[in-house]
């Protein structure tokens, strides 16, 4: 009997030790991946940014193709504008979580942008999914997954237990 004991609790540890190990790796992997959109972001290389976008928002906007050529657009209006993105970098990410049958976590991104006098400093947080197949994690910007976010109907029956923080903003005058 205390052999059967000790067997149990030994593969018990031993499960639960490689299923911290997943999660860390999970998490490792949101990290460099979320990174990777906010360098795509940086670089206004939009392809890539793309890539680590949720399909179901490709999907919504009829296709990669028309979301880059959106983007392209509204960046060229925003420079022409005076808008200009100086950081963008993945600062945390939240615990993991698997529910409706995927994993999910919530990253936190901080921004500095300046627009003409003005600098705008923001902590942002992205929804990310995690496509068990390619090993890849694909983001949303958490905001509008809430109740009254303008892409959470692009997402059916969606519900999760992550507590994402609200964003942060705030403006500054640039001293010349």
């Amino acid at each position: 009997m205390i052999k059967k004991i000790t067997f149990l609790l030994f593969v018990f540890c031993a499960t639960s030790t490689m299923y911290a190990q997943d999660m860390d790796a999970m998490k490792k992997s949101a990290m460099r991946d979320a990174q990777a959109a906010c360098d795509a972001t940086l670089k206004e290389d939009f392809k890539t940014l793309l890539t680590y976008t949720h399909p179901n928002i490709l999907k919504a906007a009829g296709g990669a193709e028309v979301m880059e050529e959106y983007l392209i657009s509204t960046f060229n209006q925003m420079k022409a504008g005076g808008f200009a993105y100086q950081v963008a970098e993945t600062k945390a990410v939240s615990d993991i979580v698997k529910e409706q049958g995927e994993y999910r976590c919530y990253v936190e991104n901080y921004n500095v942008m300046t627009m003409n006098d003005k600098r705008i400093i923001s902590t942002s947080y992205m929804l990310g999914f995690y496509n068990e197949t390619t090993k890849k994690w694909s983001f949303v910007e958490a905001k509008e997954m809430k109740p009254n976010g303008t892409i959470i109907s692009y997402f059916p029956d969606f519900k999760t237990s992550l507590k994402i923080p609200e964003n942060v903003m705030k403006t500054e005058d640039i001293k010349k």
